[in-house]
């Protein structure tokens, strides 16, 4: 529990966010319900991964795992990260959050209908993602080379 603590909020912000993307990936994303009458009804539900349009969606978890990925494994794992040239992992962090956004956005103006509570979690990882992504973005100094 001591570690965590050694995590700034931009950080535990990005972990979180992508615990709770990979998480909410295997949850139902969409519901479907037909009733039948008196003859009964039928649902279907689908995840992140099968839902229609599911590229964005698997983007959005590949890219939100990876960045919780990058900064647990900094911290914790005694990783040094590469160079990434006139870049900084505070841009880079920053720009995977604004893409997982993107990514769910687009999600939702394709499939807008019939969503279910994986979705609406997926949302709330994506504005995590964001947020620790702006938040370590600054952390790092800005636009500064650290």
């Amino acid at each position: 529990m001591d570690k965590i603590n050694e995590l700034t909020n931009g950080e535990k912000a990005i972990s979180l966010g992508g615990i709770l993307m990979l998480v909410a990936s295997f949850l139902p994303w969409y519901k479907v319900s037909f009733s039948f009458g008196e003859f009964g009804s039928v649902s279907a539900s689908a995840s992140g991964w099968e839902a229609p349009g599911a590229i964005w969606s698997i983007l959005a978890v590949i890219i939100a795992v990876a960045m919780a990925g990058v900064v647990l494994a900094a911290k914790f794992g005694n990783v040094q990260l590469p160079d990434l040239g006139s870049f900084t992992w505070g841009q880079a962090l920053l720009a995977g959050g604004g893409a997982v956004v993107v990514l769910i956005v687009l999600k939702l103006i394709n499939e807008s209908s019939s969503l279910s509570y994986g979705f609406y979690l997926g949302v709330i990882a994506a504005a995590l993602l964001a947020a620790g992504g702006y938040l370590r973005y600054q952390e790092t100094g800005g636009m500064a080379k650290t």
